[in-house]
């Protein structure tokens, strides 16, 4: 039987959990009967949930199970490469997201996937459709099983092996699952403001508790015994161009585009930015590193996933009524991430692969209810994969995560950047792309230990402009459209395209 706090943690736990499916439901009474509404809540949140479900969409498990670790296992080159994000994201989501948001609201455009976008701007209905799904699905679905695993793991640790790691995976995955599915866009968006309230309000009560409770000189005898405390031991390059790539592949994460159609207002993709920021500065850097460098002497002898740990066994530490809010904490840490991406998952299966490429027209309330179940039903094959052990192919996708996001930002700024992009520039450079990251992750190499998103980016550029050069330029009206006019200037007349190239 578990213990009397763990007894009333469990609880609390699951009052949170009902909770959920309330703001979900109540977001349902909210949502149309038509798909753009389901998945972007047809344009209408405002600044203050965007905000919110921004610090919510970005802090995964990480939080929690993964950020403390590393800078326990590595030192101050841990806190360097967390806060060392920032530096990129936030202007990036600015820079990028706002034109995003500009050409949903443009002309009542019915925006719903990345592919939505691309395929208006680049002229194509199906080729880069499949390939961005592609990226999406297969760099994506595998994170899911990876947070649902990150919630089993929380609750069996917080509940003293009560709960099992799987018992706990699946708990958590269906009650997520169905608010996913009542709610859509606005039950995930309510749910996730919920949830980084409750993510960032119990961070900051762990570090305040390490600070308050460990001795005054912990930090001090810290560097002076293990010299990853106060010494960069990394590779200084694979050390600086780590964040500076995750940072720059987080304006387009398929996930967050969801956001910029969602958003009301332009205030709104700034809110993302402030988001990314506060989160990555507080939550990851400061009362992550504050904990993770406190657990070097607190709890030494931690190694390999055992670090990952140290944040969760501050939390044991603590007086026993705190323990309940924290179970639910870290539990928030992990489902607000993986919910967006079920959403986004959900979106590119139902719009781009159901109604575009195989069914065509169809009656919306028709593929809204589709789009329901299509999303519950990827929450629950992610809950089964999550309850496997992690076999080479998984750990190779999940490897593939981020770096194959960040392919997306060649196409993104030749969108909006570059007149001559065409579509068999896009379709080349994903395939360029997607095919070297493939090969170094397989192969385990990292050429001059530059992070390999970078490459992985600079052979969709290469390929990207070659391949579009060398074929037809763009429908015009689609240049005027997505480059011109976001730019709010007239067009120069030495770089107009040449209708005689089509």
């Amino acid at each position: 039987m578990p213990s009397f706090w763990v007894s009333i943690g469990l609880v609390v736990t699951t009052f949170y959990l009902l909770f959920l499916l309330y703001l979900s439901h109540y977001g349902s009474k909210l949502t149309m009967a038509d798909v753009s509404d389901y998945f972007v809540a047809d344009g209408s949140l405002s600044t203050l949930i965007v905000f919110l479900t921004g610090i919510g969409t970005a802090l995964s498990s990480l939080t929690f199970l993964g950020s403390g670790g590393l800078t326990y296992s590595i030192g101050i080159a841990g806190i360097v490469i967390l806060g060392g994000i920032v530096v990129t994201d936030f202007p990036a989501i600015v820079i990028v997201g706002e034109k995003f948001w500009k050409m949903s609201k443009k002309d009542e455009k019915d925006y719903v996937t990345p592919s939505d976008l691309l395929c208006d701007r680049f002229d194509d209905s199906s080729t880069i459709r499949v390939i961005v799904a592609a990226v999406a699905v297969f760099t994506s679905f595998f994170y899911i099983s990876v947070q649902f695993k990150g919630m089993g793991l929380v609750l069996n640790l917080l509940s003293e092996g009560f709960v099992s790691t799987n018992m706990g995976i699946a708990y958590v995955g269906l009650f997520m699952g169905v608010y996913i599915a009542i709610g859509g866009m606005r039950g995930v968006a309510y749910t996730d403001a919920l949830q980084a309230i409750l993510l960032f309000g119990g961070m900051a009560v762990i570090a305040a508790y390490v600070v308050m409770t460990v001795p005054g000189n912990v930090y001090i005898q810290a560097a002076q015994q293990a010299e990853k405390v106060a010494t960069l031991t990394s590779n200084p390059i694979n050390l600086y161009t780590t964040p500076a790539g995750f940072g720059l592949s987080i304006p387009v994460w398929p996930h967050m585009w969801e956001r910029y159609y969602a958003a009301r207002r332009k205030s709104g993709v700034w809110g993302l930015g402030f988001a990314e920021g506060i989160g990555d500065t507080f939550l990851l850097t400061l009362f992550a590193g504050l904990i993770g460098l406190a657990g070097i002497l607190i709890f030494p002898g931690l190694e390999g996933s055992s670090a990952d740990t140290v944040i969760l066994r501050f939390i044991q530490d603590m007086p026993g009524p705190f323990l309940g809010v924290m179970m639910a904490a870290a539990v928030a840490a992990a489902m607000s991430t993986a919910d967006s991406i079920i959403l986004m998952l959900g979106s590119i299966i139902s719009r781009d692969i159901y109604q575009v490429l195989i069914r065509g027209d169809m009656p919306e309330q028709q593929l809204s209810k589709y789009s329901k179940i299509t999303s519950g039903l990827i929450a629950f094959a992610a809950l089964l994969f999550a309850t496997r052990p992690l076999g080479e192919f998984f750990t190779f996708l999940l490897d593939l995560t981020f770096p194959g996001y960040f392919i997306l930002l060649p196409v993104a700024i030749a969108t909006f950047w570059w007149a001559r992009a065409n579509k068999y520039g896009v379709i080349a450079g994903l395939i360029a792309g997607l095919g070297t990251l493939s090969y170094l992750i397989w192969t385990g190499q990292t050429p001059l230990e530059v992070w390999i998103g970078f490459w992985g980016g600079l052979s969709t550029t290469i390929a990207l402009v070659v391949v579009s050069l060398a074929t037809p330029s763009p429908p015009e009206d689609r240049v005027q459209e997505f480059v011109y006019e976001m730019q709010e200037t007239s067009p120069d007349p030495s770089s107009q395209v040449d209708p005689a190239d089509d």
